[in-house]
């Protein structure tokens, strides 16, 4: 670990990747002791297996906590942020004005620490062959509420970074066992019909334990300035991948291409009943804006030229392993 005798500070460890990356950590012989985790609920933290000697009480909205955990850091990971909320101004308030508390406060108590920025592929816009997924932030062209905020959080860290040394990382769909958002991909694709656009689309994707690799390269890199598009093994689409999961259960998929503007009806109409639930959902009208996108493609040399990234999980392999964790399918 860059800097391995100062503290490495991860923010979003109680979520799907920040939870695989501190088990990383650990099993690399990180010993809690180096690692501050910033948590808004420690007991919760503690009941989902982070060492308890790492919890750091705090948010993204409370500057006084964020300058408590960042002092003396060699380091830092931020993956904390929101990916469905019920109100927009949700997305602000955390991804970009939560992004530039943190940004400011390890650029005032650690100046000389490296920021590991994890964004998204949607800050940069839609891609089919993954062109501008490096660009940046002023070159980029989002098409959603989500990549609007992930990308102005992207800009707030140019505009407090000070003299920290900094890459971003823009992940496309990122998937594997215990996330909620797989979890919906599976219950799609192997439900009684599996809902598709009219015209297959190019996705990338990356199973979360390449995703963990690609940060703790960046961590140790010295490379500054950059914006670092990843990507897994495989890239498919729009369709390939309802069938590949279907097949990962030993099932068959029904596939049925439904008319987006029926699809953006269905979701217009599924935002009301979550904002009356109180509770976000991931079926809603702006992951439509990114589901009718004309592809979403990451740029895979530049993963490869900076850092020397090469992705290990072939999609067949993490699809099965999300099957079995999750009960779809029987171990071998």
């Amino acid at each position: 670990m860059r800097q391995e005798r100062l503290p490495l500070l991860v923010t979003g460890a109680t979520g799907f990747i920040g939870a695989h990356l501190v088990r990383s950590l650990l099993a690399a012989g990180v010993g809690p002791d180096r690692l501050r985790l910033l948590v808004r609920d420690p007991a919760r933290a503690v009941r989902l297996g982070l060492p308890e000697g790492a919890l750091c009480p705090g948010s993204l909205e409370d500057p006084a906590s964020l300058r408590a955990a960042a002092q003396g850091v060699g380091a830092v990971i931020h993956l904390a942020g929101a990916l469905a909320v019920l109100h927009r101004e949700e997305f602000a308030r955390t991804n970009v004005q939560g992004t530039e508390n943190l940004v400011r406060a390890v650029a005032g108590a650690s100046p000389g620490a490296r920021f590991v920025h994890v964004s998204s592929l949607a800050a940069a816009g839609p891609s089919k062959d993954g062109t501008g997924t490096t660009s940046p932030p002023d070159a980029c062209r989002p098409c959603s509420e989500y990549g609007r905020s992930k990308l102005a959080a992207e800009a707030a860290l140019l505009r407090a970074a000070g003299g920290l040394s900094w890459i971003v990382f823009r992940p496309p769909l990122v998937y594997g066992p215990g996330d909620a958002a797989t979890r919906l991909l599976f219950r799609q694709a192997l439900g009684p019909v599996a809902l598709v656009p009219p015209t297959p689309r190019p996705l990338s994707l990356i199973h979360v334990r390449d995703l963990v690799h690609a940060l703790r390269l960046g961590l140790d890199s010295d490379v500054h300035g950059v914006f670092v598009p990843v990507e897994g093994r495989d890239r498919m689409d729009t369709h390939a991948i309802v069938l590949a999961i279907a097949a990962a259960c030993a099932r068959r998929a029904r596939v049925l291409r439904v008319p987006l503007v029926l699809a953006r009806g269905a979701a217009a109409l599924w935002q009301q009943v979550a904002r009356w639930r109180g509770r976000a959902s991931f079926f809603n009208l702006d992951k439509m804006r990114e589901v009718s996108a004309e592809g979403w493609v990451a740029d895979a040399c530049a993963a490869r030229r900076l850092l020397g990234f090469e992705p290990q999980v072939a999609c067949a392999e993490g699809f099965r392993e999300v099957a079995v964790a999750e009960g779809w399918r029987a171990p071998a």
